[in-house]
């Protein structure tokens, strides 16, 4: 983490290596079902770790936490958080200075933020992002939410160029329902759900969990609830100080993901946009 942590989840995931190994029980027990298992009570998130429920009251003091109840307050606010829509974002009057330079100010932020956030991503988690993606025996397969499918659509136009069997799910639980079914080992889900967090992402991710199929999660917050169902989860931050919620981090990640995929896919790659040029020359404008 290079800023500090926006959630219990990142917190959680920050202070794993420095745990007892009790506690990181409790930590990971957290995180497989976050934040359900840590809204019942403390017997209950202990009996799901296997430790004493003492455990789990030093897991909370050990976050920085007066109690379990203190770190169940800090998750409820999360969850309210999440439902929040840009009507209660919206500023009684707008900033000061030009629109411009508000502008400016606004990109710098949302610059800042996602740039941090990619810092923070686990070099482990990103070399498994890209060797699934790469894997030319494996389907790829792309969804999002209704702002973050935007994101699906542009990394699958840049994917397609670089390898065969990609293909977008428009509909995964209405036309192309016939694909989530044929979901399987051998295939690979890049799923975006930024917040606010769709429940269909959730049982898409459930759905290529069951059918052993690998899922990379590119969300804002270790808190998606389709995270504890993907395989991979990477993070680019979307909170920032303004009416709606920014993609700029979530585009940039997307756009940084695709040369290591190109170098790991190699030779085949190039070939492959060789031929997508050729193809495309009589269309392009000299």
């Amino acid at each position: 983490m290079t800023g500090p942590p926006s959630s219990v989840a990142e917190l959680t995931a920050a202070s794993l290596p420095s745990l007892s190994p009790a506690e990181r029980r409790v930590g990971r027990a957290l995180l497989a079902d976050y934040p359900s298992a840590g809204l019942g009570s403390a017997a209950r998130l202990a009996e799901r770790a296997s430790v004493s429920a003492p455990s789990v009251l030093r897991f909370a003091q050990t976050l920085g936490f007066e109690g379990f109840a203190d770190l169940q307050s800090a998750l409820r606010a999360e969850l309210s958080a999440r439902s929040n829509g840009p009507l209660t974002r919206l500023a009684d009057a707008p900033s000061a200075g030009s629109t411009l330079a508000r502008m400016v100010d606004q990109g710098r932020a949302q610059n800042d933020a996602a740039l941090s956030s990619i810092a923070g991503l686990s070099e482990s988690s990103v070399d498994a992002a890209v060797a699934l993606v790469a894997d030319p025996a494996r389907r790829v397969f792309l969804h999002g939410g209704r702002f973050s499918h935007l994101l699906a659509i542009y990394f699958a136009g840049h994917l397609e160029q670089l390898r065969t069997g990609v293909r977008l799910l428009e509909h995964p639980f209405g036309r192309d329902l016939g694909i989530t079914v044929d979901l399987g080992r051998r295939d690979v889900l890049v799923l975006f759900d930024f917040h606010r967090y769709q429940r269909s992402a959730v049982e898409l991710a459930d759905r290529a969990r069951k059918a052993g199929t690998a899922t990379v999660l590119i969300t804002d917050d270790m808190a998606c609830p389709a995270a504890p169902e993907a395989a991979v989860v990477l993070v680019a931050a979307s909170t920032v100080n303004s009416t709606y919620q920014s993609m700029a981090g979530g585009f940039l990640l997307t756009e940084l993901l695709l040369p290591p995929v190109m170098d790991a896919i190699g030779e085949p790659a190039r070939t492959r946009m060789a031929l997508w040029e050729q193809h495309r020359s009589n269309e392009l404008v000299p």
